[in-house]
This record gives C-alpha cells, structure tokens and sequence, in this order.
C-alpha cells in the first residue's frame, strides 16, 4: 500500500486545529462536563503485549490475564487515519515490547509521513541489527531505553533473567549509535532511563556516572517510581518513599486522551495493563463514537463525583495526572497552579 504523506499545507492546517482541540478539552476537563469536546487523543497504541522480561515494578508480570497478540498493520493504519487531525505525537508502546512487532518500522513510517511524532519505550537488550535499521531509517522521533542497573544482578533483580546481560544490551545500544550517525540522522532522540526503586537505588550514582555525559546519547533519566494503578501491594512495597497519598487532584485523562490495546479494545489511560475498563472497540466503533461514547461519559462523571466504587482501574490510583478544576479564573488555574505530573523525574542531591 503506498503511503500517504503529508503535503506542506495539510500540516500547516493541522497544526492550528491540533491546538483549537487542545484547549477545547481542557476547557471541557477545567468545567468537568461529561460530554466529549473535541476530537479524540490518542496517547499511547500498543502494538504488542509480548515481552521477555519479568519486571517486578510492573503489573504486567503480576496480574496481565489478557490473550497475547500483535495489532494488525491494517488496525494501525486505520486509527492514525482518525486520530491525525487531533493527535500531535503517540507512543507506540503500553504493556509490551514493540521492538517484538515484526511491522514496526512500516507502523513508525505510516505514522509519522501522517505528520504524528512518534515516541517508543523499550530495552535495549532486544535491539539487533534489523530493528535499529527499522527505528532509525523510518523516522522514530524518540526513544527511551530502560536499563535499570549496572550489574547483571540488579538487572536480572528489577526485570528478569531476560535482562541480566547487561554487557550485551550496552553493545546494542552502542550499536544504534553508530548506525544513526552514520546515516547522518539526529533522531531518534536517545534517552536512557533508570527507574529508581528499592532493588537498585545503590546503583543509581553508579549508573549516572556511566552514563551522563556519553557521547551519542541525547539525554539520561532517573524516574522517579509510579505505582500505576495502586492495586497490586508487590508493586508498591518497592516504592523507596512507601505507598504514595492518593493525590486530590481530577484525573484529566477522561477528557484528554485514550490508550489502545493492540486488539483494538480502547482503554482509559496508561494504566490500564490487562483491559480492566474498556471503553469501545476500534474493530467495532470509530475513535469518536468511543469518545462521545456512554461508557466515556460515565467515566468522566465518576472522576467529577470521585465515586469509583464501580471502576476498579481507578479506585486505589494513587498517581492522578491533572490540575485544580473548576475554577471561574480559568484559564489561569493552568498558568497559576502547579500540574500535578505524573513520572517526575528524580534530582540527586547536589
């Protein structure tokens, strides 16, 4: 199928709409209306929910029951086709590894000749020559690599014996280095991440040495520890400052934007791992119907009552995304008022 670029004056026209949908959902998130506003977001599409390693901190590995599977290159086609005049960049990961995905590089193309940057999250113990070409060449705009150790044993102890050589995922990623300057690019943006939590905290000075400062990549991480959606006590007890106070903040993602599973199945948030809160089915049902939808509209009535007792998925979280809401000097509560952000980054004490 060829592929559908966008022309120079399609992207000067998306861009001004892209803000107008913006503000319109935050007008409609600050008024905490249960109709949609806008047209739909979408935030992350996950293309697989394989993966080889067995993270302690995510509930993937705890509580995931859902089938495994890839999403067909003609589904992904299809929602950047309904999400382009509204959607400015998407991850193209959630509760899996899409380095796995055997269409990644077409999906990265598909999606960013749309005029949508496209950003992904993954290990670098499975990068190889095919996938590193499929990033760099196809126009992957971002790219966070997670390597949370510096010894094989921290590693294996926070992801699993999948992730324990450590040797080779440090090669690998020297490898997409130099591909990418070779083929005089400057994208992807290579960010190497260190999620900080107990079973690796006494390397996290360690691992800022190592890294901070090494040439080729663009930027390092420490993130600071999430707990998702505060359901599973394995997963928080990892937390270094304890289970984190649930935070009085409106959750703003029911008004912002939508996750999609690689089944098509639309989800809330981020935080969804196994499907607990489906609100539609992208197989079924357009990405505006989903989002002007009943099942979203309850959703948004549940966070402005703070009633969750029927929604599991967001009755323990704890790690809420937004900012104080229904205020008459809006918009200034946004300019004002600190955002409640979620996945800070930690600062080491200088």
């Amino acid at each position: 199928m060829e592929l559908r670029s966008d022309t120079p004056l399609q992207g000067m026209v998306r861009r001004p709409l892209r803000i107008l949908n913006r503000e319109l959902q935050q007008i409609a998130y600050n008024w905490q209306r249960d109709e949609a506003a806008g047209w739909p977001v979408v935030y992350q599409i996950e293309l697989t929910n394989h993966c080889p390693m067995t993270c302690q901190m995510c509930p993937r590995t705890h509580s995931m029951h859902r089938p495994h599977g890839f999403m067909s290159l003609e589904l992904f086609r299809s929602i950047i086709d309904q999400a382009v005049r509204s959607t400015p960049h998407v991850f193209l990961h959630h509760f899996g590894d899409s380095l796995l995905h055997p269409a990644l590089g077409e999906c990265i193309r598909y999606a960013s000749e749309r005029g949508i940057w496209c950003y992904l999250s993954a290990n670098p113990a499975l990068l190889n020559e095919t996938r590193i070409r499929a990033l760099v060449d196809n126009g992957l705009h971002e790219l966070v690599l997670s390597l949370d150790g510096v010894t094989a044993s921290t590693s294996r102890a926070v992801r699993g014996p999948a992730a324990e050589n450590v040797e080779r995922a440090e090669r690998r990623i020297g490898e997409l280095i130099e591909y990418r300057k070779q083929a005089g690019r400057t994208t992807p943006v290579i960010i190497l991440q260190i999620v900080r939590q107990k079973q690796n905290v006494h390397e996290v000075d360690a691992w800022l040495r190592k890294w901070k400062g090494m040439p080729g990549v663009d930027r390092v991480k420490v993130k600071s520890y999430v707990v998702w959606n505060g359901r599973e006590e394995m997963i928080n007890e990892l937390s270094l400052n304890g289970s984190p106070d649930p935070t009085s903040v409106t959750c703003d993602k029911p008004w912002t934007s939508m996750t999609i599973l690689w089944d098509g199945r639309v989800v809330p948030c981020c935080f969804d791992h196994d499907g607990l809160l489906t609100l539609g089915n992208v197989n079924d049902q357009s990405l505006d119907e989903i989002w002007r939808g009943e099942s979203t509209r309850e959703l948004r009535r549940s966070h402005r009552s703070g009633d969750f007792s029927n929604i599991s998925l967001c009755e323990k979280c704890k790690d809420k995304e937004g900012y104080p809401v229904g205020k008459w000097y809006y918009p200034f509560n946004r300019l004002l008022q600190k955002r409640n952000t979620l996945g800070d980054e930690w600062q080491p004490t200088k």
